[in-house]
């Protein structure tokens, strides 16, 4: 189970925060469900409502509210599908208030540090393993490196005001890179690569979903087989040299990616 499944409040229908209800007699140009969406997630906003808190029985609210249930659940599945709620199923199911996803901008390339700061957050970083050895053919490939070239293997689990967000496994040149090892790995790579004159400037990335092994849902404090967005990237300096082959496990339920797109012609 991971932080995120915390229950703060079993709410009931007819006292606050969930009371009063939403107006929907009358005539409105909105059909009922978008207006009972926008009167949760005004509560959501507005922090009457946080996350952990699990809502009432679907048939409750639908009765005190006066809609079918059908229409309660339009609302409920627009609210999911803005990340705001949790619908789970079983026997400790139901409706639930989403903890807020992180969303990382990729139209750019700050690192994890500099979208934390963004967030006004502090970022974290435990370093789980570095060694420098001999890459394999993916990361060989991608770096235009030859398989008896040496690249610097670094793990580490990066946090947000302590909570794990991210698991990062980066490979950087050794020769571009002398002696990288002995450095702090415990803040900013992006700004280590820049103290060398070799900054990442562009990068070419794939997202995938892809399951959590038993060790990678250790470190992210998530259940094996939990999903997780994959970013496969590699990353380019000025003069169009690769200096970095990351891969970057994180939490679904708690990141959402950014991406800007151009239409052609």
């Amino acid at each position: 189970m991971s932080s995120g499944d915390e229950v703060t409040r079993v709410l009931s229908i007819g006292e606050p925060p969930l009371a009063p209800g939403p107006r929907l007699d009358g005539r409105s140009d909105r059909p009922v469900h978008a207006r009972i969406a926008a009167w949760l997630q005004g509560l959501i906003d507005s922090g009457g409502l946080v996350p952990g808190d699990k809502l009432p029985p679907e048939v409750e609210i639908a009765t005190a509210l006066g809609c079918s249930r059908m229409t309660l659940r339009q609302a409920l599945g627009a609210l999911e599908h803005k990340g705001l709620i949790d619908r789970r199923r079983g026997r400790f199911g139901g409706n639930f208030v989403s903890t807020p996803r992180f969303e990382f901008d990729h139209a750019s390339l700050p690192g994890f540090t500099e979208q934390m700061r963004r967030f006004e957050v502090e970022p974290g970083a435990q370093v789980l393993g570095a060694h420098t050895g001999r890459p394999d053919a993916e990361v060989s490939g991608a770096l235009g490196l030859r398989r008896t070239d040496e690249v610097h293997q670094i793990m580490r689990g990066r946090t947000a005001n302590g909570e794990p967000i991210v698991l990062e496994e980066a490979y950087l040149p050794a020769a571009v890179f002398p002696d990288l090892l002995t450095r702090d790995l415990g803040g900013s790579l992006y700004a280590l690569m820049r103290e060398y004159g070799h900054g990442p400037s562009s990068a070419d990335e794939r997202i995938e979903a892809t399951p959590a092994t038993v060790e990678q849902a250790r470190v992210l404090g998530v259940e094996p087989g939990s999903p997780l967005l994959l970013i496969v990237r590699t990353s380019f300096a000025d003069n169009g040299v690769a200096v970095e082959f990351s891969r970057d496990y994180h939490r679904s339920d708690r990141t959402a990616i950014r991406v800007r797109s151009r239409a052609d012609g």
